[in-house]
């Protein structure tokens, strides 16, 4: 049975992760254990418990007298992630292209591409961010692989504040033009080649400007 000691260290273990994943606790933050403490109102325990979570999961770093820091983010965690998340893409992205779809199995591609055209030229982020990730969750869903669906959420969740806080320090208007399209109608085409391609060229893109980014605002860590 779960214990309310348990209960309590989980909830702020969740609503922690949710303000660093976010960027409402910004990477380089310094935090305070009696502010926590006063933010969660809970006692010191769960509190400590869910920090050390947190670091395991390196979102934080714990430094004895001096607080709490949330960890900047690391050029090798970044490329590693990439590199995971932009293989299993393609390779999704090529089993969806061989497979046999319907109009209606396509409908929510071409659904996320107008969404994020629309977002584009109003500048709206999150529009933009949720359109893009409907986008690659009907791909995982169409390659009917849970294993490899659940490894890529993995790799977004660990990733997606490196992309929102370029996004808010820069805009859209300067991200890489996306090729959701031109992957669809790959798709479409039985082309898995160029669909695979498509993916890569497109998350290599992308990991440049974030990486260009944090570079030039000094968030990057390496």
């Amino acid at each position: 049975m779960t214990t309310l000691r348990e209960k309590s260290t989980d909830s702020v273990y969740q609503q922690l992760r949710t303000k660093i994943l976010s960027n409402e606790f910004r990477p380089g933050m310094q935090l305070l254990e009696r502010d926590l403490v006063s933010l969660f109102g809970v006692s010191r325990t769960p509190v400590r418990e869910a920090l050390v979570r947190l670091q395991k999961e390196n979102l934080l770093q714990i430094v004895p007298r001096h607080g709490i820091r949330v960890r900047q983010v690391s050029l090798a965690d970044i490329e590693e992630i990439n590199q995971v998340q932009t293989s299993l893409e393609a390779t999704a992205a090529g089993i969806v292209a061989a497979a046999t779809l319907r109009a209606k199995d396509l409908a929510p591609f071409d659904q996320a591409c107008n969404a994020m055209e629309r977002a584009r030229e109003k500048n709206d982020l999150a529009a933009w961010s949720t359109a893009d990730e409907a986008f690659y969750a009907h791909l995982l869903k169409l390659g009917g692989n849970p294993r490899l669906t659940q490894i890529v959420n993995e790799c977004w969740d660990q990733i997606r504040r490196v992309r929102d806080l370029t996004l808010r320090l820069t805009g859209l208007a300067d991200l890489p033009v996306a090729q959701h399209r031109a992957i669809v109608d790959a798709i479409r085409a039985g082309d898995g080649a160029t669909a695979e391609r498509l993916c890569r060229d497109y998350r290599a893109s992308c990991l440049q400007f974030e990486i260009d980014t944090l570079r030039r605002f000094r968030i990057l860590e390496v």
